[in-house]
């Protein structure tokens, strides 16, 4: 997009990467493929990875508009790059793959079950775009001053830049997890 600062031109590269990559995912399993769980069941789907995916995003995306009006009633213009600060630029790193550390999933943002394929994938999608404007719109904020509070630990505020970071480092979290159901032990083969 014409205009728009580097870092969060490239947060934007990102979340498209990331809507792309699940598409095409999607894209080349059947439907029994994309609703089979590995671990004898017990872990999530390539559906489920993308259906948490979809609700997270756009329950986080609203919290840190929350932060980013703020910022807007209070004036506070953009000064730099969008950076998370030490704590914030930990957990980032924490959420990327390959994943070594698991975190239960808040019981809002878990995935819903027996969810047809297209209507995720529709949710997907829009929460995706609905990110995308979300970071087009802090062009001219200071997302590194603005906070907002954290959707699932109440008690925590957050950087809106941290959150700009958070949300594609989670989507390659569950993605690099969704793309390993394809490699569990019993993965269905594709019939003929």
């Amino acid at each position: 997009m014409a205009g728009l600062p580097p870092d969060l031109e490239r947060l934007l590269e990102d979340i498209s990467s990331a809507d792309l990559a699940g598409a095409a995912l999607a894209a080349r399993v059947t439907d029994e493929q994309f609703h089979w769980h590995p671990s004898g069941g017990t872990a999530w789907s390539i559906a489920e990875c993308l259906d948490h995916l979809a609700v997270i995003n756009l329950v986080y995306a609203s919290a840190i508009r929350q932060g980013m009006e703020h910022a807007v009633a209070r004036g506070w213009s953009r000064r730099e790059p969008a950076k998370p600060g030490f704590f914030g630029g930990y957990f980032v790193r924490s959420l990327e793959p390959p994943v070594k550390r698991r975190f239960p999933a808040p019981s809002g943002v878990r995935p819903r079950r027996s969810r047809d394929r297209q209507q995720i994938l529709r949710d997907y999608h829009e929460a995706h775009d609905a990110v995308a404007r979300l970071i087009v719109d802090c062009a001219d904020i200071d997302v590194n001053r603005a906070t907002f509070q954290n959707p699932f630990v109440r008690l925590v505020r957050v950087k809106v830049s941290t959150g700009l970071h958070v949300i594609p480092a989670h989507d390659r979290r569950h993605l690099w997890q969704a793309e390993q159901v394809t490699r569990a032990p019993g993965f269905p083969k594709r019939s003929a």
